[in-house]
C-alpha cells in the first residue's frame, strides 16, 4: 500500500469516526429515552394567597423521542408532581390547621428543536402537558363547639399547561434542565438521564 492510499484510509476513517461521533451524541433524536427530576418554584397550586408552610412542586418524567417533526424531534410521556402547602392562623380563640396535597398525573408531548444552534450539548424543546391534578384538603383544625367548620375551594380537575425549556449535558448521559410555564410551577429546574 503507497503512502497515497494509506493516508487516504486514514483520513477517511477519521471522517466516518467524526461522523459516527456526531451522530451519537445529538441532545435528542428519535428512540432516545429521557428521565429526570425536577424541583420547582412558584405556581398556580395554591388555595389561598398566604401559608405557614409549602414544600417545592417535586416532579419526575419520562419522555421518548417517536418521530421527526419538520426540523424537529417529537418527544412523548408521563409526568408525576406533588406539592403540599400547609396553613395555621389563631384567631377567635383556636388555630386553624388546614393542609394542602397536590398530586399531579399528566402525559406531555415535546417538540426538540436543536438544528439551529449547532451545539449537541443543548437542547430546546417546548410542548404541553395534559393532566389530572388531584387536590386533597385536611382540616384538623379544633373547632370550639356550634363554631361552624370551613371548606376549602381547591378541587381535583383536569389540567392543560404549556413549558419551554433547555437542558445542557455535561456528560453522554447526564444533563441539567431548566423549564419554564404555568405547569406544576412557573420555574422547574432538575437533572435529567439519557439512555
Amino acid at each position: 500500500m503507497n503512502t497515497i492510499t494509506r493516508n487516504i484510509l486514514v483520513a477517511a476513517a477519521m471522517f466516518g469516526s467524526a461522523i459516527a461521533h456526531e451522530t451519537s451524541a445529538q441532545s435528542f433524536d428519535v428512540g432516545q429515552n429521557l428521565l429526570g427530576v425536577s424541583v420547582g418554584i412558584g405556581g398556580n397550586y395554591g388555595a389561598s394567597s398566604t401559608y405557614s408552610s409549602q414544600t417545592p412542586a417535586l416532579g419526575l418524567f419520562y419522555e421518548k423521542g417517536v418521530t421527526d417533526l419538520g426540523p424537529g424531534v417529537l418527544g412523548v410521556g408521563g409526568f408525576v408532581g406533588y406539592k403540599s402547602l400547609a396553613y395555621k392562623y389563631a384567631g377567635f380563640g383556636f388555630e386553624y390547621d388546614w393542609s394542602w396535597r397536590y398530586l399531579i398525573l399528566g402525559v406531555r408531548g415535546a417538540w426538540h428543536y436543536n438544528e439551529w444552534h449547532g451545539m449537541d450539548e443543548l437542547d430546546i424543546y417546548g410542548g404541553l402537558m395534559l393532566s389530572y391534578n388531584s387536590v386533597k384538603w385536611t382540616d384538623n383544625t379544633r373547632y370550639p363547639s356550634g363554631f361552624p367548620a370551613l371548606s376549602s375551594s381547591a378541587s381535583s380537575g383536569i389540567g392543560l399547561t404549556g413549558f419551554l425549556g433547555a437542558r445542557y449535558y455535561f456528560t453522554e448521559n447526564l444533563g441539567a434542565h431548566l423549564e419554564l410555564g404555568y405547569g406544576i410551577a412557573y420555574a422547574n429546574l432538575g437533572l435529567t438521564y439519557r439512555f
